[in-house]
């Protein structure tokens, strides 16, 4: 297959998917991973797509950001985020977990802490927490998001009315003064429905989405007890904070929990 031919197949599988890593696009195209690379760097020249770890995505970002590439962007905070976020953790708790590759990153962080009770929207996150004998968890029901790996719709929210968490735990798209922010829907309908049956409500949230204006509100600042960055929130967004009377120190608030 000549190059052209190839790289607008490539370009066809990442208008569908958003997102590919080099070996996948290798075994659909039949061809070998250095090929795609070199294809992937013509393409990017041409402002055709960006490469990123792994693979490439389109080069405007999608709505929908895909799992598999979300999952490799700022592992470094994402770490950090969750060591000061498990803090707050204590066996016997019962937890609302978002699909987000924040919070598997915050579980992978927790295993040790026995006894939890989780309900989550997440395919992979249910994976997750399945590797930990004694936690206890429910996957909502609904319709199935393969992009995001994620369950979501009418019959997730009415799922999550039969519980009430002691805490939710999500992250988002983007933070501004006003809240947390998300490019979907059907994802802020359900982190909406999260705080409102839980008693307490923590935003995990790295310095890329500071500022970032999406198009719904997931969580407006009066609603979160809790944010949990990598970096010292902007002033605006810090303001917001004390004005709502946010927590964002966790080893102060430990022992109020």
């Amino acid at each position: 297959m000549i190059p052209i031919k190839r790289q607008a197949e490539i370009l066809k599988i990442l208008k569908e998917e958003g997102f590919a890593k080099y070996t996948e696009l290798s075994k659909q195209i039949f061809v070998s991973a250095s090929t795609i690379r070199r294809d992937a760097h013509d393409m990017e020249n041409r402002g055709l797509v960006k490469r990123v770890l792994n693979g490439i995505m389109l080069s405007e970002e999608p709505k929908d950001v895909p799992y598999d590439y979300s999952a490799t962007l700022n592992l470094k905070e994402k770490r950090e985020i969750a060591n000061k976020a498990s803090i707050l953790i204590k066996s016997g708790m019962n937890l609302f977990i978002d699909s987000s590759t924040t919070t598997l990153v915050f579980l992978r962080d927790i295993q040790k802490i026995e006894n939890l009770y989780i309900v989550t929207n997440g395919l992979i996150t249910a994976l997750e927490c399945c590797k930990q004998a004694t936690w206890h968890v429910n996957l909502l029901g609904g319709n199935l998001n393969k992009k995001l790996k994620n369950i979501s719709g009418e019959k997730a929210v009415f799922d999550i009315a039969n519980y009430q968490a002691d805490l939710a735990i999500f992250s988002c798209r983007g933070l501004i003064p006003k809240g947390a922010t998300d490019a979907n829907y059907q994802e802020s309908y359900l982190k909406r429905t999260f705080t409102k049956h839980s008693d307490k409500t923590m935003l995990l949230v790295d310095d890329s989405k500071f500022n970032k204006h999406q198009m719904y509100l997931s969580a407006p600042m009066k609603k979160i007890d809790y944010i949990v960055s990598n970096q010292k929130l902007p002033q605006a967004i810090q303001n917001s904070v004390l004005t709502n009377d946010i927590n964002t120190d966790m080893k102060a608030v430990r022992s109020s929990f």
